[in-house]
């Protein structure tokens, strides 16, 4: 039996309510007293872009066009999650991916150790 190999992703929710904005693995970069800085993939920046426009129409619930977008894209919908954050709702999906590469399924090698003086 060949092993299938998944990718996930996050699609979570900005807001409550009609209006609610949909966002897919946005990420964030947060250091010392800097503002976060938003370090979004370019691949699930594309797919927010979209969310984006589609929100930008005022024309709600953008739910299931947004669900239909990832739909049509191969990723299934496999469990629903509490972000932790006020209204934040994530929706966590799927999809089959080829299989990676030898390298990329082993693990980091160790850190060496610093040569002594």
């Amino acid at each position: 039996m060949a092993t299938t190999y998944w990718e996930y992703c996050i699609l979570t929710r900005l807001s409550a309510g009609l209006d609610t904005k949909w966002h897919l693995n946005r990420v964030f970069k947060h250091t010392g007293i800097e503002l976060p800085r938003e370090i979004t993939d370019d691949f699930f920046a594309k797919y927010n872009a979209v969310f984006d426009q589609l929100h930008a129409s005022a024309e709600f619930p953008i739910l299931p066009a947004v669900l239909n977008i990832l739909g049509r894209d191969g990723w299934e919908l496999i469990d629903d999650m509490d972000t932790g954050m006020p209204g934040g709702e994530g929706l966590v999906f799927k999809r089959p991916i080829p299989k990676p590469a030898a390298s990329a399924r082993r693990r980091a090698p160790a850190r060496k150790a610093a040569r002594k003086r």
